[in-house]
């Protein structure tokens, strides 16, 4: 599969796994928009793109610092990641790495960053020195990864490997896979649910989502979703993914695990996150918008118009 997402309706996109966000409800939403080569911030009260910082190499994926000041950014077509001072608005640094660049996730602690290389069966590790992020190792993983996500503590990396149908589990400190997961067909993002223990994966050609036991290392179910899930959010007990090809996000109930409802977003929904308001937003692939959701209710509150393409594959809220 090209990195190139105009050709497929499934490419280079969150994250790792989208999540709640932190104590307070979020405020910005950091789009990616990949055709429109830049990284968009959206205020969300006012429902408007209020900056535009632009970005070449095909922006898709996107973590954010422990303290949010800062985004990277992958460039799957530029072959590395961009590091973003979101409050000057200006990209402090061009980060090169091999192969082609698409989820990425940062440690919650600080200090380092994870790349996940399409073409390779390997994650970039960046660290932190004297201020700028530096290539510093590979980690060995499975086939074509893709969504990453990382413990509270830092420990331990959770990794979809979409062309594997597995979850690589890697410890962060030797930077070794330690265990491998079977999961769905084709696992995009993956989200980790620290608290409860488990961890879910978007599949995209099983139309399901998994259930990891991550304790265990291994899958306790599956979930029916819409056509061609992608990435999973958490938010009052549910989990809601983003299914590309219906133009809809499902509900899932995290103690049934059974489906509760169906919203209709936009065209090609992606990225999705939560914040701890209560409240969904969905980038929209096909039609160039931000869909705002009621977790609650499953009723869209808002539509925000972006730029061409977004994506935002990962963390995106602050």
């Amino acid at each position: 599969m090209s990195l190139g997402r105009g050709c497929a309706a499934l490419a280079a996109g969150l994250s790792l796994a989208a999540s709640a966000a932190g104590a307070e409800p979020a405020r910005e939403a950091i789009v990616t928009v990949q055709l429109g080569a830049a990284v968009e911030i959206v205020d969300l009260a006012a429902g408007t793109v209020v900056r535009r910082i632009p970005i070449d190499g095909a922006p898709a994926g996107i973590a954010l610092s422990p303290d949010h000041r800062r985004a990277y950014v992958t460039r799957p077509e530029g072959h590395g990641l961009a590091v973003v001072d979101l409050d000057a608005g200006r990209i402090l640094s061009e980060v090169p790495l091999p192969g082609g660049s698409l989820g990425v996730a940062a440690d919650p602690r600080g200090g380092r960053v994870y790349v996940a290389d399409w073409y390779g069966q390997r994650l970039s590790v960046l660290v932190e020195r004297d201020g700028t992020l530096t290539p510093d190792g590979e980690i060995a993983v499975g086939a074509s990864p893709s969504g990453i996500a990382v413990s509270p503590d830092g420990a331990t990396l959770y990794v979809a490997n979409r062309e594997a149908d597995t979850v690589s589990v890697v410890d962060a400190a030797s930077r070794r896979e330690t265990r491998v997961i079977p999961v769905g067909q084709h696992p995009f993002g993956i989200t980790l649910d620290a608290a409860a223990g488990r961890a879910y994966t978007a599949n995209v050609t099983g139309d399901d989502v998994s259930v990891i036991d991550v304790a265990a290392g291994r899958e306790i179910g599956r979930i029916p979703t819409g056509r061609r899930p992608y990435v999973i959010a958490l938010s009052g007990g549910r989990g809601f993914v983003t299914d590309q090809y219906a133009g809809s996000v499902t509900a899932f109930d995290l103690a049934t695990l059974k489906p509760v409802g169906e919203v209709d977003v936009g065209d090609h929904p992606e990225g999705i996150a939560a914040d701890d308001d209560g409240r969904l937003y969905v980038a929209n692939w096909g039609d160039n918008t931000l869909s705002v959701l009621d977790a609650r209710t499953l009723k869209v509150l808002k539509t925000i118009p972006t730029g061409n393409g977004p994506r935002s594959f990962g963390t995106f809220l602050r």
